[in-house]
């Protein structure tokens, strides 16, 4: 989590240390002599849709119901997704709303002994979310919060241990999926790299609720029915592209 977090942070604030640089020397006066410079203002109004990557963290509690044994699981993996969002700018202050889906690997799933025997594993496969965000215009920066709706899918696999032309074997013997409601709550920055163009980071955390789902064998055989929660939280790095056209004013 730690290395993909830093490695999210780190490319973000090399982009825009050097584009930043290139922006300042214009500012300065380094441009060339003979030439009026413009800049264009700070508008962040307009549509925007963009792609994100980062690293996702969530823990599940599945019970067996009515009245059945429970187990708990932490599972991490690196994520990628999109967004597609609308803003407004009222001064300093922007509002806007977002749609977001996200995909998480499976390349690292939690697993936890079941309470029955066997091995239990899983986690989150996807995220899709609806949401507001607030932020404060600050010239080529902007800070938010953001907040809304969220929808999680999330799967929980038992394993058992088998012997195969005499070797220990592995293998899947039931598992259930539900897709989980709930809300996320978050913030983050953006900066202004260019006209239409936009670099971020943005942290989340989401709260699901229960949900009942049917657990099944590889061959379709219905085993039992579980009720699992879940939390997550998200660490992204984000680019974006705004539609609309800003006017450009000769620097003074």
């Amino acid at each position: 989590m730690y290395k993909i977090s830093k490695l999210a942070v780190g490319s973000v604030i090399a982009a825009s240390s050097a584009l930043g640089g290139a922006s300042a020397a214009l500012a300065d006066g380094y441009a060339p002599k003979g030439r009026v410079v413009y800049e264009r203002p700070s508008d962040w109004s307009g549509v925007y849709f963009g792609v994100a990557s980062g690293y996702q963290w969530n823990s599940t509690d599945v019970t067996i119901v009515p009245a059945g044994p429970s187990v708990s699981m932490d599972h991490s993996s690196y994520m990628v997704g999109g967004f597609l969002g609308i803003q407004h700018q009222f001064g300093s202050i922007v509002l806007g709303v977002e749609g977001d889906l996200g995909m998480a690997f499976k390349n690292n799933t939690g697993t936890s002994d079941c309470p029955g025997g066997g091995i239990c594993g899983g986690g989150l496969d996807d995220l899709l979310t609806i949401g507001g965000r607030a932020g404060w215009a600050a010239g080529h920066w902007m800070p938010y919060i953001a907040g809304g709706y969220a929808s999680g899918r999330f799967t929980h696999e038992v394993f058992v241990n088998t012997v195969v032309a005499g070797l220990p074997v592995v293998t899947l013997n039931n598992t259930m999926s539900t897709r989980n409601q709930g809300w996320y709550i978050g913030g983050g920055v953006d900066w202004k790299v260019s006209p239409g163009w936009i670099a971020g980071i943005e942290y989340r955390h989401y709260e699901f609720d229960d949900n009942v789902g049917p657990a099944f064998t590889p061959a379709g055989v219905l085993v039992n029915n579980r009720s699992l929660d879940a939390t997550a939280d998200t660490l992204m790095a984000r680019v974006s592209w705004k539609f609309g056209r800003e006017i450009a004013a000769p620097l003074k």
